[in-house]
């Protein structure tokens, strides 16, 4: 530490001019003169403390020293050395505080500075970088608008279905640019026929050409030579055009061939101008492929399903696409000409459960074609039913079931075989005939013309008569077996049911063997209008039939009875009786339940359509403890009418 003394005011400030000093300390007796030099002082070095001492001090000079001067301590005599050091170690402490302060304050100020002029470059950078994100902004929004508007296009097109709606559509969207004409769409669909869609005038207009010219494969302003193409087809000059061409994928694949589209777009756009309308028929070419394959492809399928339903309603037989529940999923006219249920048993055979003898789920297990056979009103139909495989190895969900009907041919049929059955017999009858009665003939006169000779009360004579009998009755057999091979041609007459009857039972003996028959004819005066023969194979079937059905011996009632103007033929057995599940189904030609080679089913069918021919009606029932009982209801015909 350097302490420096001074005598003289004027000398202590000279020194103050060019030196530095830490604290001053100003003893003066003159209060005044020594405020005046800390005033001055603090001008000059405001950072060294001030001290002033003095013997004495009226309080208005320690206030000018505090207000003016800011002395840091006032001191009065006497005082010691030590007290005095004290204060100047104070004042050096103050002043140490105060270069301290004085130096973060220089560099508070500095950073200041260089903080300010960080701020402001970063101010620079913030504003560079909020115009790039305006700019970035202002883009992304222009981007996004035409992305909503393409979105807003495309959700436009999806809802359209023809070509009018679909041009209509970009028509009005070629509106945000001026000078634009209207859209011209030209397509081929795999031939040399060029179809065009177009407005004229406003109003919707579609033509064809034959004259075949190249499609441009990339969107560009189109050749002279295309231009002159359309100019030609349109009958008006087109200046200025910009072709754009479509892709149909869906289509060319259904066509079989290459389909191919372009649109045409009048315009008389700048070169500026044309770069924005390029990106905007760019942005669109997609939407607008999409949407004209598609309504290419629901024309193209209209037209299909039209041909085919025309086809398919145009089909003689019955047909329908059936799913696993027997819901009908498609049908033709000839399937139900009334209102079509849901199931198939509904619409078709008016029925609330599947029909018996269907083939739907055979064909749907299997996974191939089945075949059975269904009656429906009467009338007897073959089902064909085509399972559809959508792919290999899966199980099918849905049948195309083809109903032909078969009545009239079975029933061909079936006059077939009865003709066939009654041709052999009769061949055998006739040949029976033809062996058996000449010596039947001879038998029988010899047996007369003995019976002449011969003593009535002898032996001789009964004998003789029991040989006459046995030969009528064998002759009375085979004329009964030649009648009742005759054909349909036999006319029909007024016969009684029981002589009828009574003609059947003998063919029967052999079958009728071990089974106990009782008969009970009470119609003998009662006569029918039938066919004979016919009548005779109804019973001759009806008998036969209990006959097998009685597998140990048993008991054949037959009777006969009058009720009001109908006679009634009744043929029970001793048999198992017809089980419940087949009742329904007895009556259906070649329904059998014997096994294969024992029956074709067709004698009660057979037998049903002869009794409803002669006006009359068949029919059973069960009965107990067990058995069957058919009956047979035919009207009356007047006795006197019988010949």
């Amino acid at each position: 530490m350097e302490i420096v003394f001074r005598a003289s005011c004027a000398e202590a400030l000279s020194l103050l001019q060019n030196q530095k000093f830490s604290s001053i300390l100003v003893q003066e007796s003159d209060g005044a003169e020594g405020l005046e030099f800390l005033v001055k002082a603090r001008q000059l070095q405001p950072m060294a403390p001030r001290l002033f001492i003095a013997e004495n001090l009226t309080e208005q000079e320690v206030r000018e020293g505090i207000n003016k001067a800011q002395v840091f301590r006032f001191m009065r005599w006497p005082l010691s050395e030590r007290e005095i050091w004290d204060q100047l170690e104070s004042a050096l402490q103050k002043h140490s505080m105060l270069l301290s302060r004085s130096l973060l304050l220089k560099e508070s100020s500095h950073q200041n500075k260089q903080l300010e002029a960080l701020t402001h470059s970063l101010e620079g950078m913030v504003e560079e970088r909020t115009q790039y994100i305006e700019m970035s902004h202002h883009e992304e929004s222009e981007k996004l608008n035409r992305e909503r508007q393409l979105i807003r296009f495309i959700k436009d097109l999806a809802t359209q279905t023809s070509f009018e709606e679909i041009l209509g559509i970009l028509r009005k969207e070629l509106r945000k640019f001026h000078k634009m004409g209207d859209p011209v769409l030209a397509y081929r669909l795999g031939g040399s026929k060029t179809f065009f869609i177009s407005f004229q005038l406003g109003h919707f207009t579609q033509s064809e050409s034959l004259s075949h010219f190249e499609f441009p494969r990339a969107p560009q302003v189109p050749s002279a030579e295309l231009i002159r193409y359309f100019a030609n087809h349109f009958g008006r000059p087109f200046i200025k055009a910009y072709v754009v061409p479509l892709e149909l994928r869906l289509t060319s694949h259904f066509v079989g061939g290459e389909a191919e589209a372009i649109l045409c777009i009048e315009n008389s756009l700048s070169d500026k101008e044309m770069g924005p309308f390029v990106d905007f028929m760019s942005d669109r070419m997609r939407p607008l492929s999409m949407a004209l394959d598609r309504v290419l492809l629901e024309n193209q399928l209209s037209s299909f399903s039209y041909r085919w339903e025309k086809t398919f309603d145009g089909m003689r037989d019955p047909i329908a696409i059936v799913d696993v529940d027997y819901n009908v999923v498609r049908a033709n006219r000839k399937f139900s000409d009334k209102f079509l249920h849901h199931h198939c048993f509904e619409s078709f055979a008016h029925r609330k459960a599947a029909c018996e003898g269907c083939p739907v789920p055979q064909a749907l297990k299997e996974g191939r074609p089945e075949t059975g056979q269904i009656q429906v009103d009467g009338r007897i139909y073959q089902v064909h039913s085509y399972p559809v495989l959508l792919e290999h190895g899966t199980r099918p969900t849905n049948v195309v079931n083809q109903y032909v009907d078969i009545t009239q041919s079975r029933e061909l049929y079936l006059q077939m075989l009865q003709s066939e059955k009654m041709g052999a017999i009769g061949m055998l009858a006739g040949n029976i005939a033809h062996e058996l009665n000449n010596p039947l003939t001879g038998l029988r006169s010899l047996s007369q013309v003995l019976l002449q000779e011969a003593p009535k009360d002898g032996h001789l004579y009964s004998d003789l008569l029991e040989i006459e009998k046995a030969t009528a009755r064998s002759q009375r057999i085979i004329k009964n077996l030649l009648d009742f091979s005759k054909g349909e041609d036999q006319p029909s007459e007024h016969i009684s049911a029981d002589e009828i009857i009574e003609r059947t039972l003998p063919m029967l003996k052999s079958a009728l063997r071990t089974h106990r028959l009782e008969a009970d004819l009470q119609t003998l005066d009662k006569n029918v209008f039938v066919e004979p023969h016919l009548l005779q194979q109804v019973v001759f079937n009806l008998i036969n039939n209990a006959c097998q059905a009685m597998k140990e011996a048993g008991r054949l009632r037959v009777t006969t009875r009058h009720e009001g103007a109908k006679v009634f033929i009744e043929i029970e057995d001793t048999g198992p009786g017809i089980p419940l599940e087949i009742q329904k189904r007895i009556f259906e030609p070649f329904f059998t339940t014997k096994k294969e080679g024992h029956g074709t089913g067709l004698g009660l069918s057979m037998s049903k359509s002869i009794i409803e021919k002669f006006g009359g009606t068949i029919d059973f029932h069960n009965v107990e403890p067990h058995g069957t009982c058919f009956t047979i209801v035919l009207p009356q015909a007047p006795t006197e009418s019988k010949k």
